[in-house]
């Protein structure tokens, strides 16, 4: 049995956090750009001129010789919960994609999902490393969603939203309405699901009837980022610099948040209740009640994704290459830098068996632990 299923197959000794899909951004020159969340908007304009660099440094699985995490374990009367307070290490790399990783997800069977620019959705054993099937799109796939189980929809930059059939890879229907991108899909009830768009639009979906239901108009540039809060709520992350709270059964924005000066790359609910956000400006900034209580200087380029690890640490993600790890419980305080990945780390996800993943532009995907 190799380390990954070592470390995958102890899931007793994990506390399982949920997690959220970070948003997903359109590729430079590609057949539209009018935002460009892709990119490190600082002294830019709004064509998001600026090239990427698409040296790739091609990375290769490593020698797994590593010990088994050292936990710290405290129960109370529902589970076992974490403190993991050993530093994480990247225990294995794999070229995943033949371009850049923009979106990946966990499926509902423990598979994950991974999304690129080489129009290509494929579908992964994890503990593995081993592509179990490729789904392929047309377009540039920008963002994924799992709305229920074996049926994928995928974002893209032909402006549509497509359902996929996981097991057989086919197509079963498209929603067209968006007039640019879709940067976002976000899960909003059983029959409900929204998408965001480089239109400055939200819109909500009948998934049943394959219908629009709604659209949510109030943002003046592109959406980069849509979550689903606890309450129920959406929140959307801007480039017209702007967090806003909407309440979609109602089709209202209930609360502007304010306070970024670069375009919010990314927003994640704590399992607290507070909400971050990242942005251009290389900033984090945490709102408890819709107020802004913490502002940090997190990175050195733009903040892209979070994900929450433990019921203390959260983790964000940065073109500046970077991910770091943060205690959430002790006002934010830096527990770890992790490098790696030679190019923009674009998504987070904490797998179901307690370890985290990351995928780049550098084509990659690292797998980490502690």
């Amino acid at each position: 049995m190799n380390f990954i299923n070592k470390i995958i197959n102890l899931k007793y000794l994990y506390y399982i956090m949920g997690n959220q899909l970070a948003c997903c951004g359109p590729k430079e020159g590609g057949r539209q750009n009018p935002a460009a969340p892709f990119q490190d908007n600082i002294g830019i304009n709004n064509n998001g001129n600026q090239n990427l660099n698409n040296d790739v440094i091609p990375l290769k699985n490593s020698n797994l010789a590593q010990s088994n995490p050292r936990l710290n374990m405290s129960t109370n009367s529902n589970n076992l919960s974490m403190v993991r307070s050993a530093p994480f290490t990247c225990i294995t790399t794999f070229e995943a994609h033949g371009d850049k990783i923009v979106s990946l997800i966990e499926l509902s069977n423990g598979n994950i999902a991974s999304g690129s620019y080489d129009s290509t959705i494929k579908i992964w054993d994890i503990k593995n490393q081993k592509c179990l099937s490729t789904i392929q799109e047309s377009g540039n796939v920008l963002c994924l969603l799992e709305f229920e189980p074996d049926k994928l929809l995928s974002g893209t930059d032909e402006n549509t939203i497509q359902i996929w059939d996981i097991a057989s890879g086919m197509n079963e229907f498209s929603f067209t309405g968006h007039l640019l991108w879709v940067n976002s899909l976000v899960k909003c009830s059983n029959e409900y699901f929204a998408s965001a768009s480089n239109d400055s639009d939200i819109r909500i979906w009948d998934y049943p009837q394959r219908k629009c239901a709604n659209v949510l108009k109030g943002h003046n540039n592109c959406i980069l980022s849509l979550i689903a809060l606890k309450n129920g709520y959406l929140c959307s992350g801007s480039a017209d610099l702007t967090i806003m709270i909407w309440d979609w059964e109602n089709a209202s924005c209930v609360k502007i948040l304010q306070g970024h000066k670069k375009w919010v790359k990314c927003v994640y609910e704590l399992s607290n209740g507070n909400i971050l956000s990242g942005s251009d400006d290389r900033t984090i900034k945490v709102w408890q009640n819709y107020n802004l209580i913490k502002d940090i200087n997190a990175h050195e380029k733009s903040v892209r994704a979070f994900c929450q690890i433990n019921n203390e640490l959260v983790a964000s993600a940065s073109f500046d290459k970077t991910i770091k790890i943060w205690n959430f419980k002790d006002n934010m305080s830096l527990f770890q830098t992790l490098t790696g990945h030679q190019a923009y780390v674009i998504s987070l996800i904490l797998h179901s068996s307690g370890i985290l993943i990351s995928a780049s532009t550098d084509h990659t995907i690292k797998i980490w632990t502690n």
